[in-house]
């Protein structure tokens, strides 16, 4: 079960936090949420990828192979590294390659893409989704900052990188292999899908909000962040620590919070995800970090709520939903359902 947080669960003075988020849209359908000129660019996208797509993947004939058939399976993809990137696929046993959903499900800091694949197999049958988790592997990514802030080249992920010229081209970060995968999924089966979904449990959350902060225009249909470790708040407000716990010291082109104060993404916190530095190991305790809460569920909370400032301070609605999940800590399978009936269930039934 789903709720909004509720006024018993949090202090008094979030009161108008909580109203906002009950009043917050569900959804945002295709593009909607997107300017103008990135939906314009984005019309252009699929003769592009048309003519791309089999580069992406290691081996076309397999992957097809992989793609076509129920079940579980795995492919392969040459990454913006230049490595192979691993891919694990679920199919459910009436998926349609033409018209079915395609779900990224972005796995934590333990890079157990097959663990989050098998969380996220019942959901997909449910709704009928194609489930995609790719495996950012600590070979190849060896911090969790090379995996959720693979923004820069070289040196601290910090707020003189842009400004020493360490800033990473927006197309070469590890959030555009969410793009790239999608590309070639679909002209491999010949999908109709415009864009996808996507989930990130803890440091797949991360990787979430990042990359709608991130990727300019990306296709995301809807997201859903859930139990994220820490921020990075859209904003570039001198009271809060900079880059990467702000937008502030972020490269120019990223400091507006625009893009991602209008993506139709979801906060989704376990109301027992409350475990401190010193009972969580896994836990950053850094000034930044601890600025925006002690533990999760206070960060969450504080990034939703700088994210109402922003959106007021830019004349524009906030289009996040921020729910918790009674009961749940911080384990995916606790919140990966909760998840799929927020992307997938029809408005109505979702409660």
């Amino acid at each position: 079960m789903v709720v909004f947080l509720t006024l018993a669960s949090v202090d008094v003075s979030r009161a108008e936090t909580i109203a906002q988020a009950k009043a917050a849209p569900i959804e945002a359908r295709h593009f909607a949420w997107h300017s103008p000129t990135c939906r314009a660019e984005l019309a252009r996208v699929d003769a592009r990828d048309a003519a791309s797509g089999e580069d992406v993947l290691v081996d076309a004939v397999q992957a097809r192979k992989v793609l076509t058939t129920t079940g579980t399976g795995r492919l392969k993809i040459h990454s913006l590294q230049g490595k192979p990137l691993s891919v694990h696929v679920f199919r459910p046993s009436q998926f349609d390659s033409r018209t079915g959903r395609i779900w990224f499900v972005m796995h934590g800091t333990g890079r157990d893409a097959e663990r989050y694949l098998q969380a996220a197999a019942p959901v997909a049958e449910r709704y009928q989704v194609l489930v995609v988790a790719l495996e950012f592997s600590r070979n190849d990514y060896p911090n969790g900052d090379a995996y959720t802030l693979g923004v820069v080249t070289q040196g601290r992920v910090n707020a003189h990188a842009a400004e020493e010229g360490r800033w990473r081209s927006p197309l070469k970060t590890p959030y555009m292999e969410i793009e790239r995968t999608f590309s070639a999924i679909k002209e491999a089966l010949r999908s109709q899908q415009p864009g996808y979904y996507l989930f990130g449990h803890s440091a797949g959350a991360q990787f979430v909000h990042r990359l709608l902060t991130f990727v300019h225009c990306p296709r995301v249909l809807s997201a859903v962040a859930a139990n994220a470790g820490w921020y990075t708040l859209p904003t570039i407000d001198k009271k809060w620590p900079p880059f990467p716990y702000s937008l502030r010291g972020a490269a120019r082109e990223f400091q507006d919070p625009g893009q991602v104060l209008a993506a139709p993404l979801t906060l989704l916190l376990g109301s027992l995800d409350t475990r401190v530095k010193e009972e969580d190991p896994h836990l950053r305790a850094s000034a930044g970090a601890m600025a925006q809460g002690s533990h999760r569920l206070q960060r969450g909370i504080t990034y939703y709520e700088i994210g109402l400032q922003a959106a007021r301070n830019k004349n524009m609605p906030l289009a996040w939903q921020l729910q918790w999940v009674p009961g749940a800590g911080h384990e995916v399978a606790k919140v990966i359902a909760p998840a799929g009936q927020r992307l997938f269930a029809p408005q109505s039934d979702v409660k």
